[in-house]
């Protein structure tokens, strides 16, 4: 009896030591697999997070833009012969002609809606001749195109978020580079000749001109298209040095158009 009581109390015990640990592991388990879980949610939301991109605000700019534009205008002079025996007295038969530019620069706030507007811009001012013989083949032509490059120094009023309107006005000094006389004349006999040829000497190179002009931009986030007319007149004469005296002023009406960036 006593053998078999020994038996199974033996036997009770080690069932009961073996569920405990069944019990034990399959614990270790749940908790195990419950960190894991946890872990591996976190890292996706963390690359979900990643690929979001912040919402734009228009609070945060600094409120100064950057522009590059175009222009096409159509430019010509104020001219008067003044020479004793009116040696100029062709070119009062000039025309205008189209010409173009570019202009890079910036508006910077100076307070309320007003700014700043600074840069360097290129550009072209024209005048074209044409003649034709009335008896013959004979025909004479020309362009004349002012090289520019000057400092632009503008003061702009802007209203509006994302679709802006504006004005402007102020003065640039200019240095003209060259004259581009482009010819093409024929004689009677129908030879032709044409060229080009580049005049660096005979004119007063540094000049002022003044501008004014209305725009529009319009923006997507942080890039913008801008669109304006513009008025340019220069306030020296050309020829101020020449022995031949003519007064020479020139001025056009153009259209500027680019991608504008605000920061």
């Amino acid at each position: 009896m006593r053998i078999k009581y020994s038996l199974n109390r033996t036997l009770t015990g080690n069932f009961l030591l073996a569920f405990l640990m069944c019990c034990g592991l399959n614990g270790y388990t749940q908790i195990s697999g419950g960190e894991v879980k946890p872990d591996k949610d976190k890292k996706e939301k963390k690359e979900k997070t990643k690929n979001v991109r912040p919402p734009f605000e228009s609070d945060s700019l600094s409120g100064t833009s950057y522009y590059l534009t175009g222009m096409v205008q159509r430019s010509f002079r104020h001219f008067e012969d003044q020479s004793v025996y009116n040696v100029h007295a062709t070119r009062n038969d000039e025309t205008p002609m189209i010409t173009g530019g570019t202009t890079l620069g910036l508006v910077m706030p100076l307070g309320g809606n007003f700014g700043l507007d600074a840069g360097i811009t290129y550009f072209g001012h024209g005048e074209a001749y044409d003649y034709s013989h009335p008896t013959s083949d004979s025909t004479f032509s020309y362009t004349n195109v002012y090289m520019q490059i000057g400092i632009p120094l503008k003061l702009r009023y802007t209203y509006g978020e994302d679709l802006q309107f504006f004005g402007y006005a102020g003065v640039t000094p200019i240095n003209i580079l060259n004259i581009r006389n482009k010819f093409d004349y024929s004689d009677s006999l129908g030879v032709r000749v044409n060229g080009l040829e580049l005049i660096k000497e005979g004119f007063t190179s540094f000049n002022f001109m003044v501008s004014g002009g209305i725009g529009m931009n319009y923006y997507l986030n942080h890039v913008g298209f801008t669109l304006s007319a513009e008025y340019r007149r220069h306030l020296m004469n050309t020829f101020s040095e020449d022995t031949f005296k003519r007064v020479h002023k020139m001025y056009g009406i153009g259209i500027n158009f680019g991608v504008q960036v605000r920061l």
